[in-house]
């Protein structure tokens, strides 16, 4: 009994190591990522373009520094409107965007946008909010303290209107300068490099992030609502046959200034995850398609479980080893390189994205313990009464 408990949690960590490795594989095959080949100079009437920033207990810099990188965009101006939607109850919120705003009035169209459903805080809702008032027959959307290349908003018109895309996304970065920081920008590096290229090459899926993100409104009327928003816009999307891209880009966004932050960030996440699944099965679907998202939520949780679940399964096992005397110290040390050699072959394969954001020898050492948290934080997100914004402080 307990050599076939060992050699279950084994078999748990193979299943994940090899997983990994072929997410890797796929991600390193295919090409996610597309830039228009279209130039502006070949377009002759390019669509005005609305771009939505809602704002929730936000500071006037934080509102500025996205205005800034919309002031920057290479599109035409004249063709460009900026809508900042605010709660009616958030005062204060609403006196800093008003500040920030002041200083783009004279090179931004800029509108005021007061959401007046604000008893339930979802984002979603003051999404459609500011959908009623936009003028543009493209909509993106950012959040406060985004930074982005000039050329995003035309190229990503410009896909869409090459390629006949829906929507389009693009890679979301989050860091900051802390050890938390360092590995949630590693995670969105991972996560956007090589989970959602599998993720569109395998299931058909892409999921889409809400910043950076590009939607036509003749055909997406309104965002639904869900607490993760963006997620749930894609699966609505495929469901319905429309085609997503993704362009060859990226947003740098402020990561959680700390870990009761972050976990608040993951737990609505999660839990908004775990909703759009019922949502989607609810509103009838094919039998194929109801496969195809079955498949996505199983390949986004299972790495998390396996090692939720290998983790605790060793801390038993040592345990019933050491104290309890019930396992052999042989079966433990054996549970322990299979764990050790899983590690390794992971480092190893995500070698070029830890480079981008920290060294291996930190990574060594804090990467596993990040694991255990994400790990913990998508088992148990699904319980947490939790059915609002919860607000993300950076």
């Amino acid at each position: 009994m307990t050599v076939d408990a060992v050699m279950i949690l084994e078999i748990l960590i193979i299943i994940g190591t090899s997983l990994w490795a072929i997410q890797y594989g796929v991600s390193r095959r295919v090409h996610a990522y597309e830039k228009p080949s279209l130039k502006n100079a070949q377009v002759e009437n390019l669509p005005k373009v609305s771009i939505v920033l809602p704002v929730y207990k936000e500071r006037r810099q934080s509102i500025e520094k996205t205005l800034d990188s919309i002031l920057s965009q290479n599109y035409p101006k004249n063709l460009l409107e900026v809508l900042i939607v605010v709660d009616k109850d958030d005062t204060q919120t609403l006196n800093e965007a008003l500040k920030a705003a002041e200083r783009f009035l004279s090179s931004l169209n800029i509108k005021m946008v007061i959401n007046e459903n604000a008893g339930r805080r979802l984002k979603a809702i003051a999404m459609n909010t500011a959908m009623k008032h936009a003028g543009g027959l493209i909509i993106g959307f950012y959040d406060a303290d985004d930074v982005f290349p000039s050329d995003q908003v035309l190229n990503a018109v410009l896909l869409m209107m090459e390629r006949n895309y829906a929507a389009v996304g693009t890679r979301v970065y989050r860091f900051r300068s802390s050890v938390l920081g360092g590995l949630m920008y590693l995670e969105s590096i991972v996560w956007y490099n090589a989970i959602i290229p599998f993720l569109r090459s395998t299931v058909k899926i892409t999921p889409l992030s809400g910043e950076g993100l590009f939607i036509r409104k003749d055909l997406v009327d309104s965002i639904p609502q869900s607490m993760a928003e963006d997620a749930l816009l894609s699966l609505k999307l495929s469901s319905r046959g429309y085609s997503v891209g993704l362009l060859d880009s990226y947003v740098y966004e402020l990561a959680p200034v700390n870990i009761i932050s972050f976990i608040r960030q993951r737990i609505r996440w999660n839990k908004g995850y775990a909703q759009n699944f019922v949502l989607i099965f609810k509103q009838g679907i094919q039998l194929s398609y109801a496969f195809r998202v079955l498949a996505l939520y199983v390949l986004i949780a299972l790495p998390s479980a396996l090692l939720l679940i290998s983790i605790i399964g060793f801390i038993a096992v040592a345990y019933m080893a050491v104290i309890v005397k019930v396992f052999t110290l042989g079966s433990l040390y054996q549970l322990m390189l299979a764990m050790m050699i899983s590690e390794v072959v992971v480092l190893y394969l995500m070698r070029d994205f830890i480079n981008e954001s920290m060294n291996m020898g930190r990574a060594i050492i804090l990467l596993p313990a990040y694991w255990l948290l994400l790990g913990t934080v998508t088992i148990t997100s699904p319980l947490m009464p939790v059915n609002n914004w919860l607000k993300t402080a950076r």
